[in-house]
């Protein structure tokens, strides 16, 4: 009895140890972010629209979506443009029924800051911005249980674990982007906005996570009647990303073909980006026994530090608008990304961030988005109102296929004097979409997400 007994507490150690493997990696587009991991631009008015603002961006956020757009500034402008956000996963797995569940997290920032300010040299006129944008917000915060029973055919014992997973990560990136915009001849302009990704301005640039793994287990053998023996097991992950410093432009134009007809165009520049320090931490607490024959403790704790590269793709886009009369705008665009050239190095290998396997081994396809939008203006005697709405299909990249995400988005605003307030909402959503975030086979995600963007212009 008693070496049967060792012999149990033996092999629930030897499993609990054997499983002990550093926690998943999620990774930035497995992570949920607040809007979508495709390259676009801010703004109140823009988002009110759909997105679809590239042959349209006449207002201080031009520099997110077409610097070529900056030429359209008659005065100096400031905007600030905050983001307030909700989001909905909702956990679903048939084979698993335990996973199933739902998590949310709501956010809110200063998603842009920008001066703008037009002038005239060389017989050009020209447009200089500086502008802040904080383009990918990486909070999120996931939470599912797995439940699992295993039968031994030789011994007859039954062996069921309960794995309860808890992730939150927190953290951001950031890019200081002066632009600069040129008026070759009176219907066509060109720009360039230099985004410079860097935690040196006072902020910080990078992210972190933690995860905690609790696995309870329970074994029963019929040669030990009337005794289950238990076991429990701990992991803790915690994951710092800091330092993350890279450069890249995006190049736009605007032609103006006629009264009616604008034509616009951006290219988004591929960057690798550096991440100076990535800290992986990873311990773990195992402890075991029954009721009469006492336990045993093991503690295991890793740590590791190195450098990453991260490399993003380059994005393209091309809107056209059409300005039907002096109230009613609507606009169209078309954006491609090319999530296929996205990858991390590390340690020498390249790695798919999507997938989570080796470059050579793997492959995720491009993504292209499609968004159309109108604006309706009611001009009053001392004010303007407008109402925007916008419809978009925003795929993110995955295993095997994008996952399809829909939106739309509604809008209006108010002119007081120098100052222009905006206001959008925007939902987006995505159904049975990202399952290998988790990694467990046959899991989807059911994701809501509820933004609302508030935008301020001055005009000096």
């Amino acid at each position: 009895m008693k070496q049967t007994t060792a012999l149990l507490l033996f092999l629930l150690g030897v499993v609990f140890l054997a499983a002990d493997v550093p926690a998943q990696e999620v990774s930035l587009t497995q992570t949920r972010i607040n809007s979508s991991p495709n390259p676009i631009g801010s703004g109140a008015r823009a988002q009110g629209m759909g997105g679809a603002f590239i042959a349209i961006a006449d207002d201080a956020t031009a520099a997110s979506w077409n610097p070529g757009g900056l030429m359209q500034l008659e005065r100096p402008e400031l905007s600030f443009v905050f983001n307030f956000s909700h989001n909905r996963k909702e956990v679903n797995n048939p084979g698993t029924p335990s996973m199933e569940g739902m998590n949310s997290i709501s956010r809110d920032d200063l998603n842009y800051l920008s001066f703008d300010l037009p002038f005239r040299a060389f017989n050009k006129n020209m447009v200089v911005s500086l502008n802040y944008q904080r383009l990918y917000d990486l909070y999120d915060d996931l939470s599912f249980d797995i439940n699992k029973g295993f039968f031994n055919r030789v011994s007859g014992g039954f062996t069921s674990t309960d794995t309860h997973t808890d992730f939150k990560q927190s953290g951001a990136l950031k890019a200081f982007s002066p632009a600069y915009a040129i008026q070759l001849t009176p219907q066509l302009s060109l720009g360039a906005t230099c985004n410079f990704w860097t935690d040196n301005l006072g902020y910080d640039n990078g992210w972190e996570s933690h995860r905690v793994d609790k696995t309870t287990s329970a074994v029963f053998s019929p040669s030990i009647p009337n005794k289950v023996f238990r076991g429990e097991k701990t992991v803790y992950t915690h994951e710092e990303n800091t330092n993350f410093e890279a450069f890249n432009m995006n190049l736009g134009f605007l032609w103006r073909i006629n009264s009616v007809v604008t034509l616009g165009g951006v290219y988004k520049t591929p960057y690798t980006a550096s991440v100076v320090r990535r800290t992986w931490q990873d311990s773990s607490t195992v402890n075991f026994g029954s009721a009469g024959t006492g336990s045993s403790n093991f503690i295991k704790s890793t740590k590791t530090r190195e450098r990453i590269e991260m490399h993003f793709p380059s994005s393209y886009g091309l809107g056209i608008a059409f300005r039907l009369t002096d109230a009613f705008t609507t606009s169209f665009d078309v954006y491609h990304t090319e999530w296929s050239d996205y990858w991390i190095r590390s340690n020498g290998s390249k790695t798919n961030p999507v997938t989570g396997g080796l470059m050579s081994k793997s492959h995720t396809r491009d993504t292209t988005q499609v968004r159309a939008g109108c604006e309706y203006l009611f001009v009053l005697e001392k004010t303007i109102i407008p109402l925007r709405w916008g419809v978009f299909y925003d795929p993110e990249p995955a295993a095997k296929h994008p996952d399809d995400f829909y939106g739309f988005s509604l809008g209006t605003g108010i002119s007081l004097g120098p100052v222009v307030l905006d206001c959008a909402y925007i939902y987006r959503w995505g159904r049975s979409v990202k399952g290998s975030q988790i990694g467990e086979q046959g899991t989807k995600l059911d994701i809501k997400q509820h933004n609302i963007y508030v935008s301020m212009i001055y005009h000096f």
